[in-house]
């Protein structure tokens, strides 16, 4: 039988089974298998760029029928080759003159406005994406390596029914408290902190009621209050007394006007593992980690002897850049889409 006369299902499931670069070459020299193959290169989309970002927009914008196809996405402000100035060196050099003064200040002004455009066009872009795709997406994972940039702001407010996997890497807001992920099962949250992460612990518990897996890698407060992320974690699985202004914990109005605290942080009752990955301990002089640092993993480690959920993971000492880098992140997301466990798979 001649290739020509299989079905057009064959040709669907040799297309799906294709190398991604292979689909591409096929798109290239054959219009029939372009229609064939849409539903699978788009399926998967990757943006390690603020450029790719912008440019898939624009594709959206011109087809946005090809939105439905979209399951999976992995989006970063930049990749490892692609660092952002966050200071150009006008900005630090200080001026000797009147005039050398007057230019300084109108080149930031420039600056700073071609930059608030740049980061705009991104941040909008980032949002029509998103709500084109939200309803189907499976898997999405989010990159946020410039803090300035505020990406993150608002973007679980977007409908997510069928989210079975979310990726936040960066500074995060607060968990909305009217958070609602049916379908989610593993949250991984890296390099950043919430302005308060043990009070959005109990958004997780009302709002996603499948939550099995929740991964914590590299939190700041693992350098700036390590004790009180232990005893946090030890609050969360009941192995300490809740004490909120220890926690510093926010204090939420009631409608009549009453303040109060808010309630200690608790987990979902479907989770069946917490992993968490700290920071490598900075040195002192003497080359030893410092008090603190110590006194943390002592503490972490005895809540993962006494409790079956908390894992605590080894720090990644080697070769380390930049928490939870791009290169660590895209491994990762690689993985997944491979059908591998990724960020999750056992370490060792």
């Amino acid at each position: 039988m001649l290739f020509d006369d299989l079905p057009p299902e064959i040709h669907f499931l040799i297309c799906g089974h294709l190398p991604q670069e292979a689909r591409k070459s096929l798109v290239l020299v054959s219009k029939y298998f372009c229609e064939l193959a849409i539903p699978s290169l788009y399926n998967t989309v990757y943006l390690p760029t603020r450029r790719r970002v912008i440019s898939f927009q624009d594709t959206l914008l011109r087809h946005p029928h090809l939105s439905a196809h979209v399951r999976h996405v992995l989006i970063s402000d930049r990749n490892r080759d692609e660092f952002h100035v966050v200071l150009p060196d006008f900005i630090v050099y200080w001026p000797q003159t009147h005039a050398e003064r007057m230019l300084r200040r109108q080149r930031i002004r420039e600056w700073l406005m071609n930059r608030d455009k740049e980061l705009t066009t991104f941040r909008t872009a980032l949002r029509h994406i998103l709500a084109l795709v939200s309803n189907r997406l499976q898997s999405l994972t989010l990159l946020h390596y410039e803090h300035s940039i505020r990406t993150l702001k608002d973007l679980l407010n977007f409908p997510l029914p069928n989210l079975e996997e979310l990726t936040i890497r960066g500074d995060y807001p607060p968990l909305p408290r009217n958070l609602y992920l049916p379908k989610l099962k593993r949250l991984h949250l890296a390099a950043g902190d919430m302005p308060n992460p043990w009070a959005s612990f109990s958004s997780l518990a009302d709002g996603c009621p499948n939550l099995t897996h929740l991964r914590i890698t590299e939190p700041l407060s693992c350098i700036l209050s390590g004790v009180i992320l232990a005893q946090a974690l030890e609050v969360t699985f009941g192995m300490s007394r809740y004490d909120p202004e220890t926690l510093a914990m926010p204090l939420e109005r009631h409608t009549d006007g009453s303040m109060h605290f808010a309630p200690a942080p608790r987990l979902p009752p479907s989770l069946m593992e917490l992993r968490l990955q700290p920071y490598p301990p900075e040195m002192s002089t003497l080359g030893m980690p410092y008090p603190d640092h110590t006194d943390m993993i002592s503490r972490l480690k005895a809540l993962e002897v006494r409790n079956n959920v908390f894992k605590l993971l080894p720090s990644n000492n080697e070769n380390y850049v930049l928490s939870y880098s791009f290169d660590t992140a895209q491994r990762d997301w690689k993985s997944r889409m491979a059908g591998s466990a990724g960020c999750w798979a056992e370490p060792g």
